[in-house]
């Protein structure tokens, strides 16, 4: 402990006083710098400030939170306000692309704590966001946002490699995104990238056939375009229409075939790809099968002699 100073009282600044004062743990150092009768300083101020330095709160709070408290009793509310504010648009920022919805009471409170210790502590986005990312309370409200979006794109590009995402696979791949956040601190997470080339390697099993463009980059929609507008040419169908659980599509079924000598899967030949169509049922009731139809009937007759 410092020994007093034998003059008068020293020039302590104000804030200093207002910090001793304003801080229950500093209180027992606001009164033992000052004689109890006079209310005088016996400490000079750099006795004072070796006293905040040593004590417990400066010790558990480090010289940056002690630092930034500090400045609110030395430069006033409106410079606590003013730092605290821009952390204020970090996090809300960063709340946002996670579509943490700030309306939310439990993420509002959070959220507003969150910002003010960002400040005291001097933390940068990526650790405001693994310190979203580490509450799973908080975590567990997240929807919309910049992960929903790539979510989003996700699922587009899952229906133009012939698979559907179900909810909770969507919910999986959201929360591989958001990632989560070990002991030591260290982020893990996954990108949308990463998950699409699971999804292209999943159909390359499927589909060794076409193993190479998807590694490439081309999906199976733009692939099967040829079986596609054949299937809705002979079926009248919209190709845009097209359900990949539909019975000519499901599995597969239009565009891959078992060769017979080898046991292998491999692209089903066009010629094959127009017998499989017309063998479905709903082409009996088309028009195109009409047309058909009569033309062969056209055709025995006129063998027959029937018609001329």
């Amino acid at each position: 402990m410092a020994e007093p100073t034998p003059k008068s009282t020293p020039p302590v600044a104000t804030w200093v006083v207002n910090l001793l004062k304003t801080e229950p743990q500093l209180k027992a150092i606001y009164d033992a710098v000052r004689n109890p009768l006079t209310g005088e300083f016996i400490y000079s101020a750099d006795a004072i400030a070796d006293m905040i330095t040593s004590s417990s709160w400066y010790l558990n709070n480090g010289p940056t939170v002690a630092g930034n408290i500090a400045g609110r009793s030395k430069f006033g509310e409106k410079w606590y306000q003013d730092k605290l504010n821009q952390y204020k648009i970090t996090v809300s920022g960063i709340a946002n692309g996670m579509g943490l919805n700030a309306s939310d009471p439990t993420i509002s409170t959070y959220l507003s704590s969150l910002a003010e210790s960002s400040f005291l502590n001097g933390w940068d986005a990526s650790y405001i966001e693994n310190s979203i990312i580490s509450n799973a309370s908080i975590v567990g409200k997240a929807g919309g946002g910049l992960y929903q979006t790539n979510i989003d794109d996700i699922k587009s590009y899952s229906r133009l490699m012939g698979m559907d995402v179900s909810q909770t696979t969507a919910n999986s791949y959201l929360s591989r995104l958001i990632g989560t956040v070990t002991p030591e601190g260290l982020r893990v997470k996954t990108t949308p990238d990463a998950i699409k080339k699971e999804i292209a390697d999943k159909q390359a099993l499927l589909y060794p056939f076409y193993s190479e463009e998807f590694a490439g980059g081309v999906t199976l929609w733009d692939l099967t375009s040829g079986q596609r507008k054949k299937w809705a040419d002979l079926l009248e169908q919209d190709e845009d229409s097209l359900d990949w659980n539909d019975p000519l599509w499901k599995d597969g079924k239009i565009f891959s075939v078992v060769d017979a000598k080898t046991g292998k899967i491999i692209a089903r030949p066009a010629w094959d790809t127009d017998k499989l169509i017309k063998a479905d049922e709903r082409w009996q009731y088309t028009e195109n099968a009409t047309r058909t139809y009569e033309g062969i009937g056209a055709n025995v007759l006129r063998r027959l002699q029937y018609l001329q």
